[in-house]
């Protein structure tokens, strides 16, 4: 679809968080008024109506597009429902590369935006990273390229023409929003449906069910004993990158800490070898450091190191972020918002921990889980946590903000939360 199958039609906004701010103000300049409608009511710019409160979710328009967040299920009326990556993404100006996973897919995203920088391509980074669509694809012109990282949220019940899309990782997450792990996977599968090529993880456990007709696979281990003229194949042998049998570069080159990291430069690599330069790709991973929130170290007070990895918003990420920590004195603080996951698999990573400080409404729920292999001290705040925190690391030791949960029983969002966590340490009395 485009906005021109928009005209003479009624159009609804349903939500009115950041993209759909967004695409209200791309459609009023257009000369679309759409009715914006929510659960509570909204400022809205002149000559947009609103509907609020019950029975927002009864539609009478003929087209909406619902905020990532608001369920399709939860919809009623003859609307036909998208999201705004099906207006934009049907443009056929740019490049589009589309990345989704349960983790590291900001990473990548960013990554990917990085590397077609160095080649002097003007290069877009939107989508679920904190950049709505509505405010780059009016931007896009002829040659461009489009990396746009899309959540489960966005790809539900979702057809998206991509030139590329680009699987990350598997695991369980949003069980909050889907019926199970298999309706969260039916959504991230959707951004296969209409890619003109996939690139997917070898290694992750859901791996079978991320099928396509023209695929690059990417994994940490040696696949050159899997290579076949129907697939592609990037992986690290013997120390270096390899791409099917050509050997690219040394792995030493990537700067990000932790085996996850190896996971999105190569998921990057596979995106992108072929289609710009290899110095480009080998000059933007030798540069690039990571992103922010994500093992992002903030400072060292009296000996102790501040990790901020506050996008960890699930045990998947949590367990990863600690590997990276082995044979360290780690304190942990963990919990925040529920999403119905399972747990346990924070048990094996807690057997690490010199403590494990928790906060947020699933504490208790992560408290049964790990008290049998850490130390384990609860707290109220997280400025209080911080200091519990960084009693328990000295003299020597790291202090990770690492939730595994999300943030919105206590904040307004991940990055709310690294910002009151960088405010807590920055008001530590280090005499204490």
């Amino acid at each position: 679809m485009n906005i021109d199958s928009l005209y003479g039609k009624s159009v609804a906004l349903i939500g009115y968080g950041v993209s759909n701010r967004a695409l209200l103000e791309y459609l009023t300049e257009n000369g679309i008024y759409p009715t914006v409608r929510c659960p509570e009511a909204v400022a809205l710019p002149e000559g947009v109506r609103g509907i609020f409160g019950d029975g927002y979710l009864n539609l009478c328009e003929e087209i909406a597009f619902r905020s990532p967040s608001v369920h399709p299920d939860k919809i009623s009326g003859c609307a036909r429902v998208y999201t705004d990556c099906e207006l934009f993404l049907g443009n056929e100006n740019a490049y589009k590369i589309g990345i989704t996973g349960s983790d590291g897919k900001t990473t990548t995203t960013t990554l990917i935006g990085e590397i077609l920088r160095c080649t002097g391509k003007c290069a877009h980074v939107c989508g679920n990273i904190g950049v709505p669509l509505a405010s780059v694809f009016p931007r896009v012109k002829r040659g461009d390229f489009v990396a746009c990282e899309l959540s489960s949220f966005q790809l539900h019940r979702a057809e998206i023409p991509l030139d590329c899309a680009v699987v990350t990782s598997i695991s369980e997450n949003h069980l909050d929003y889907h019926a199970d792990m298999y309706d969260y996977i039916t959504a991230k599968r959707n951004i296969l449906k209409k890619a003109k090529r996939a690139v997917v993880n070898y290694d992750m456990r859901y791996r079978d069910m991320f099928t396509h007709p023209e695929i690059t696979y990417f994994s940490q281990n040696d696949l050159s004993g899997q290579l076949s003229a129907r697939k592609n194949y990037v992986y690290i042998k013997n120390g270096f990158i390899y791409y099917n049998e050509k050997r690219l570069s040394p792995a030493e080159i990537i700067k990000m800490r932790g085996a996850h990291n190896v996971y999105n430069v190569l998921g990057a690599v596979g995106a992108l070898y072929g289609k710009i330069p290899l110095e480009s790709i080998i000059l933007a991973v030798s540069c690039f450091s990571g992103v922010e929130h994500r093992n992002e170290e903030i400072t060292t007070l009296g000996g102790v190191k501040f990790i901020n990895s506050s996008a960890d918003t699930s045990p998947a990420r949590t367990v990863t972020t600690l590997g990276s920590y082995l044979g360290k004195r780690v304190v942990a603080i963990m919990g925040g918002g529920e999403k119905n996951l399972d747990y346990s698999p924070l048990r094996e990573a807690a057997k690490q921990l010199h403590a494990a400080v928790l906060l947020g409404e699933n504490r208790e729920k992560i408290a049964r889980e790990i008290s049998a292999f850490t130390k384990v001290i609860t707290s109220n705040d997280i400025y209080e946590a911080t200091k519990i925190a960084y009693t328990q690391a000295r003299p020597d030791g790291y202090v990770i903000l690492t939730p595994a949960s999300t943030s919105f029983d206590m904040f307004e969002n991940y990055k709310d939360r690294a910002e009151k966590f960088k405010d807590a340490v920055s008001r530590l009395d280090l005499n204490d």
